[in-house]
Formats: C-alpha cells, sequence, structure tokens
C-alpha cells in the first residue's frame, strides 16, 4: 500500500513554500549576516538529527549499509556544525579566540567527505554494520577533534583576521572536493545498490557539496557573498542526502509495513477461506457419514424391533434379538459421540430445556447404572436429596448424557469398591424474577484415580489416560463431550483425584424449577395390534429400499395401507395420486431431495394439511431447524425407535390404538387353604418404587434384571415377583404400573 502521490497542486504549494523560505532566508542575511548564518546552520543541523532518528528508529527496515553509516555519522557532524555555529565570531560564546568557527568547520567537512568514501568500502565489502558500534566510534572522533580544538589547541589554523584563509584551510577544501569527486564515481559505480530516486537525491547532494566547499575557498570575509553561497549549497546539500534517507528510512519502510500489513491480511484471508472449505468439507463429510452410517444400522435395529413383537419367538431368539440391538445401540452411541463433538466446535450444539419430573429423571438413570455395577460386582448407591424440586426446566436429553457418560465411566474404571451417585440442592435463587434452584451433581468412585499431570488430559477428545486407558472401550470422547456440555449449560466439570483413592467428578446447574405437570404417558409400543377406525395411507418416501421396507413392514401388520416413493419428484406424483394421511419423508436423496419436496407439498393448497413427518439422518442441521426451515410437522431421527412411530402416528392421525388381548390377570388370587402357606408378601417400598419407575419408563429389561435380583435376595417374596415377571414376559406394562402404583401410593 504506497502513499498516495502528490497532486500537481501539493507539488507546486511545496515548491512555492521553499523558494519563499529561502528568500526569507536571504533578507535575513541582509538585515543581520549573523542571523542569516544561525539560521542556515540550523536548518543543516536540524536535517542532520532528522536523518539519524529517523535512520536509527528504521535501521531494521533499512538494506542499504551505505545509509546507516551516513545517517550515523551526520549526527556526529551536525553536533560538529553547531559547536562551529556557537563559536562563530559575534556569538560571544568563545571569547578567547574568535576563529574557533573555521576550525570547527573544516573538521566536520573532513569528517563528512570521509564518511561519504568509507560508507562506499562497507557497501562494496558487504558487511553488516552494528550501528551502536559505529555511534561509538564516531563519538570518539568527534571528542578527538573537538578536545584538538579547544582543549589541546594543536589543530591547525585555518583564518587569520585581514589575511582570510590560511593554506591549510585552502589546499583542505579542495582535498575535500576531491574526495568528494572519489565519492560521486564510487556512487555511480555502485549505482545498482541505490534506487533510482536515491541516487540522484545522492548524486546532487554530492554535487552541492563540492560547490559548497569551492565557494568557501573563496571568500577573504566571514560575511562576503562567497560565505552566503556556500552556505546554500550546503542547504541545498543537506537536504537532498535527507531525502534519500526519508525515501528508505519512511517512505520505504512504511511501504514495507503496509506491504506486509496487506499481504498478512490477504493470507489471513485465504487461511479464513482455506478454514471455512474445511469446515464446510468436515460438515458434508460428516453429514454423509452420519446418513450412510445410520442407514445400515436403520435396518439392523428397525428389525430387531418388527422381530421382537412377533408372537411365539423363542427365548434364545429373543436374547439373540437383545444382543441385536444392544451392539447396534452401541454403534449408534459411537457415531453420535462424533457427531454431537463436531456439533460443539462447530458451535451448532444447541441446549432444549423441557419439562422434568426431576427425581424419576434421575432415579431412572441411577437404576441403568445400576445394573451396570451389579454386571461388575461392585456397589453403587444414589443419593438423591429429598429437598430437591419435583420438576425443572432442562434439557433431558443432554443432562442425562452428562451424566451417564460420567456414572457409566466411574463403573467402567472402578475394579473393587463402589460408585456414589449424589445430587443435592445447594442454593434457592430466582432467574429473571422466577424461582430457580442451584444443583450439584457429583459421582464419586473408588478407581484407580488419575494423576495430577494428566486430569486436563482426561477431557481431551479421543485421550485415555491411566491404568486401565489402553483395555477399555470407548472412543476417548465421553469427558471431552461432557465437559462441553456442562460449559454450554452455564457451567464447569471439576475433577479431583488421587492416584489409588479414587475420583470425583462434579459441576453445578442452576435449572428453573416449575409446577409438575401430567404429561401424557409414553406410547407401549410392544402392546399396540392396531388402531380403531378407517383406514389410514402412509406414503413412505426413501431412496433406499431397506429404509423403506422397515417401516413398511412395520406398518403393515398394524393395518395401515403403504405407498412407496424413492425421490421427492416420485413423491409429488404419489401424493396427487393416493392422497395419503401421513407422510415418511427422508431428507438426503437424488434428484429432488425431502426438503424441497416437502415446501411443494405445503405450496399446493389441496396438499397443505397432510402431516409430514421427516425420518431421515441428517447431520447439517437441527430437527428444529429443520422443520422451522421446510414446514415439516416433526423429525425421526435414523435409525427410527418405533415408539416415536406410533407417537407421530398417535398426534397428527389421532389414533386410538388397539392393544393385545390378554386375559384379566388375577394378580393377586385369594389363596386356598392348602396354599395359606405361600401368602403373598413385598419386598420394601424402596425396591417397589423402582419396579413402578422402571414400568413407567416401559423398560422390561430393566424390571427382569431387578426381579431376578430380588428373587435372589428375598426369596420370601418369590410369589409376588413371579407374578410381576409373568406381566413382564407378557408385555403387560400397564398392569404392572397399577398395581405397583396401588402398592406404593403413587399415581399414575
Amino acid at each position: 500500500m504506497n502513499p498516495e502521490p502528490k497532486t500537481a497542486y501539493e507539488k507546486n504549494l511545496s515548491r512555492g513554500l521553499g523558494l519563499l523560505a529561502l528568500l526569507a532566508l536571504y533578507l535575513s542575511s541582509l538585515y543581520n549576516y549573523l542571523l542569516f548564518h544561525t539560521l542556515a546552520e540550523f536548518f543543516s543541523i536540524l536535517v542532520a538529527g532528522s536523518m539519524f532518528m529517523i535512520a536509527w528508529n528504521s535501521r531494521k527496515y533499512i538494506e542499504n549499509t551505505y545509509l546507516i553509516f551516513v545517517a550515523v555519522a551526520y549526527l556526529f557532524i551536525g553536533a560538529l556544525d553547531l559547536l562551529h555555529t556557537i563559536s562563530y565570531k559575534g556569538m560571544n560564546i568563545f571569547t578567547d579566540y574568535d576563529f574557533y568557527a573555521n576550525q570547527l568547520w573544516i573538521g566536520a567537512r573532513y569528517m563528512e567527505s570521509l564518511t561519504l568514501l568509507t560508507a562506499f568500502l562497507f557497501l562494496r565489502s558487504g558487511r553488516k554494520i552494528r550501528p551502536e558500534a559505529l555511534f561509538a566510534l564516531y563519538l570518539f572522533l568527534s571528542a578527538i577533534l573537538v578536545l584538538s580544538v579547544f582543549y589541546w589547541k594543536n589543530f591547525p589554523i585555518c583564518f587569520i583576521e585581514g589575511k582570510g584563509q590560511t593554506p591549510f584551510k585552502i589546499i583542505s577544501e579542495y582535498i575535500i572536493c576531491g574526495i568528494l569527486l572519489a565519492d560521486i564515481y564510487l556512487l555511480n559505480r555502485y549505482r545498482k545498490m541505490f534506487e533510482d530516486n536515491v541516487f540522484r537525491y545522492l548524486l546532487w547532494s554530492l554535487i552541492f557539496t563540492i560547490s559548497s566547499e569551492l565557494a568557501f575557498t573563496f571568500y577573504i570575509s566571514n560575511y562576503g557573498f562567497s560565505n552566503l553561497v556556500g552556505h546554500y549549497c550546503k542547504i541545498f546539500s543537506f537536504f537532498l542526502i535527507y531525502k534519500a534517507i526519508i525515501e528508505t528510512g519512511i517512505v520505504r519502510p512504511y511501504d514495507i509495513i503496509f506491504r506486509e500489513l496487506i499481504i498478512k491480511e490477504q493470507n489471513l484471508k485465504e487461511a479464513k477461506e482455506v478454514a471455512d472449505v474445511a469446515n464446510r468439507a468436515k460438515s458434508e463429510f460428516l453429514a454423509n457419514m452420519s446418513h450412510e452410517l445410520r442407514t445400515p444400522l436403520n435396518g439392523i435395529l428397525g428389525y430387531a424391533q418388527i422381530l421382537r413383537r412377533e408372537d411365539g419367538i423363542p427365548d434364545s431368539w429373543k436374547k439373540g434379538l437383545d444382543i441385536m440391538e444392544r451392539s447396534g445401540k452401541h454403534l449408534l452411541n459411537l457415531i453420535n459421540e462424533i457427531l454431537d463433538l463436531a456439533k460443539i466446535e462447530a458451535r451448532k450444539m444447541e441446549l432444549h430445556p423441557e419439562q422434568s419430573d426431576f427425581p424419576d429423571f434421575l432415579q431412572g438413570l441411577a437404576e441403568i447404572v445400576k445394573i451396570r455395577a451389579r454386571e461388575k460386582d461392585i456397589s453403587f448407591h444414589s443419593e438423591l436429596a429429598s429437598n430437591l424440586p419435583e420438576a425443572v426446566r432442562v434439557d433431558e436429553k443432554r443432562l442425562g448424557q452428562i451424566l451417564l457418560n460420567l456414572l457409566s465411566n466411574a463403573v467402567k474404571f472402578t475394579q473393587q469398591g463402589g460408585v456414589v451417585f449424589l445430587v443435592m440442592k445447594t442454593e434457592d435463587r430466582e432467574a429473571d424474577g422466577d424461582p430457580s434452584a442451584l444443583i450439584r451433581f457429583q459421582i464419586e468412585d473408588t478407581g484407580p484415580g488419575i494423576p495430577e499431570n494428566c486430569q486436563e488430559d482426561i477431557f481431551s477428545p479421543f485421550k485415555q489416560v491411566g491404568e486401565y486407558s489402553r483395555s477399555t472401550e470407548g472412543t476417548g470422547l465421553g469427558l471431552a463431550i461432557s465437559r462441553k456440555l456442562v460449559r454450554l449449560m452455564g457451567s464447569e466439570l471439576e475433577v479431583k483425584s488421587r492416584v489409588g483413592k479414587g475420583s470425583i467428578f462434579s459441576f453445578d446447574l442452576q435449572l428453573p424449577v416449575i409446577p409438575r405437570v401430567s404429561r401424557t404417558s409414553k406410547v407401549e409400543a410392544d402392546q399396540i395390534t392396531g388402531y380403531k377406525g378407517k383406514k389410514k395411507r402412509i406414503l413412505v418416501v426413501d431412496d433406499r429400499w431397506e429404509n423403506r421396507a422397515v417401516l413398511v413392514n412395520f406398518l403393515l401388520p398394524l393395518g395401515f395401507e403403504t405407498e412407496e416413493a424413492i425421490n421427492g419428484n416420485e413423491a409429488l406424483q404419489r401424493v396427487q395420486e393416493c392422497r395419503p394421511d401421513l407422510i415418511f419423508m427422508d431428507l438426503v436423496m437424488p434428484g429432488m431431495d425431502g426438503f424441497e419436496a416437502a415446501r411443494q407439498i405445503r405450496s399446493a393448497p389441496e396438499l397443505k394439511d397432510i402431516a409430514i413427518v421427516a425420518v431421515s439422518a441428517s447431520f447439517s442441521l437441527s430437527p428444529e431447524e429443520i422443520i422451522a426451515n421446510t414446514g415439516l410437522d416433526a423429525y425421526i431421527s435414523k435409525p427410527v425407535q418405533f415408539e416415536h412411530i406410533f407417537q407421530a402416528l398417535e398426534e397428527y392421525l389421532h389414533l386410538d390404538w388397539i392393544y393385545r388381548k390378554q386375559k384379566p390377570p388375577e394378580i393377586f388370587p385369594e389363596p386356598e387353604a392348602a396354599d395359606e402357606e405361600k401368602e403373598e408378601t413385598y419386598p420394601p417400598i424402596s425396591h417397589l418404587k423402582n419396579l413402578h419407575h422402571l414400568a413407567r419408563l416401559g423398560d422390561i429389561s430393566g424390571i427382569r434384571d431387578t426381579l431376578e435380583r430380588l428373587e435372589k435376595e428375598y426369596p420370601e417374596n418369590i410369589v409376588f415377583l413371579q407374578k410381576i415377571r409373568e406381566l413382564a414376559d407378557g408385555f403387560q406394562i400397564r398392569q404392572i404400573r397399577e398395581h405397583l402404583a396401588l402398592l406404593t401410593d403413587e399415581k399414575e
């Protein structure tokens, strides 16, 4: 970025002001020659000082050693000229001798001419100048010269009153002119080492310096015309060499600085563009990876759920389906962790707070972890404070993700001892006038502990530390994601650990406290066999046949009519032909995608009331963004959970479900006299509440595991436990819930 060139007006103005200054200087000589001399010398002195300051502060930008050499020397030449000025006859400062000024003048001119010559020798050698050493050298030389004039008084006499200049002075002027001619020769010889404008300034500076020296050989009086001409030539000489330093010391350095800034700005812009391209590529890759990995998982988990619904499946097959489903969900969890981390880093992760029945939510998490702890034969205790709010507003999915990560890690790394899950309310607060509570979550284990120097590393993605890091499953993303989610919620995940003693992870969340509102219980998907009323037609749109097959084979046994389409164009055609009641729409398809198809359906007045539910593995947008941008009614992520499909069907088609018929259960028949010794008894109330909670969650597997444990711990309650097991084997969730509600005095 070069400075803007001067306009013709600005150039003419500068020239005009310069001529006026020279005229004013000349007029001052008519009034008082001593004033003229002082003004002329002070101009040269100021120029010399400015040259030094500019070059010294720009020395790292000036690559030409000649100019550095000259600028340092001219500081001391200017200092000698200052002494020359104040010692001039008539200044009345040095009264013991009237002609110190002539001696100092000739000494300064020798130093000037020899400096210009010596600088060329350094320029030719290519040696790098140390400005500090050069400064010290000239300080020493100047001191010797000044002492020889004022103290030792052995400097040759240069002027005698009434006779004029001495032979030494005149011969010295010619010697100096000869040196300056040699300088001109060397300057021309090394012309390539100077920029053109700098070369011209130096050349004319030398010419005016020679002219000045010649003028000073002709005067007899210190106040004569020849002396005046000599001083004018000296002014021009100093000004031109000043211009040479300015060009390389200010204009060029700033040009370099601005050019470097422009280059850096351009580099930053290019780096940002590269980063943006890389981020877009990463997002596209993750979106594609999400879609491609979730598609086969959709088939695996989908058919596992379909087969579970079949009657008469042998128990061995059910166990195989359990393994298939658990393995598929484990792989899905790994995929979700990678995608969650990418979303957080791209700042696309958003929280969606909603009502949470807080104690029930925490108890459900505790039950899940308790089963895992029992499998490892370690203890697990959950201590949920009695003063916890009944309902809060929080993103259950993300809070559950954090807590399950921390609890699972605690169980995973604890080989003996146990894990304690502690939740307490530490403070009641208000946020924007609404009540809130500060809740502390703490997970303590008796695992191997984490060395102090590794406690930060555990939060790095894909990093595991400690004794069991290599032998433990997992991606190493859990803690990294947990910390980022906690920060997203406005808190900080803290860890305290001692090697060989265990670890404590904790964080505090300020959660809005809200009134508890009864919510519709979850659809009991396993028990639905159909629906009442008129047949409903469902259009399934997906480019992958296996995805369509999962939904179609799920819907047909329930009594739905189904139509299929492989892309958006075909979907529009099918919608016009069959007018479905609801559309399950994939979003990423070749040709017309699901986004555009949904927009076109919504824009048609006769089709706009058809419910459209996205069923996709899209990663690039959040479900809320997808719904807002396309007018879709809902979003279900692949692999699909049929519970979500049932909920969408019930909400948008207003269905009344038909459940699998069961014989009215005789849960507590009156004992016959012969069986009075088998009177039914119950486990402690805390276990009944746990069973009731699992039933509300629809967690058949959890109920079975709990019953198995209770049968060992409380064999005296076997009658009650076996009857609950029979209901669980028949997927009679509602009956289990109703009966346990009576026993625990809890509302359904």
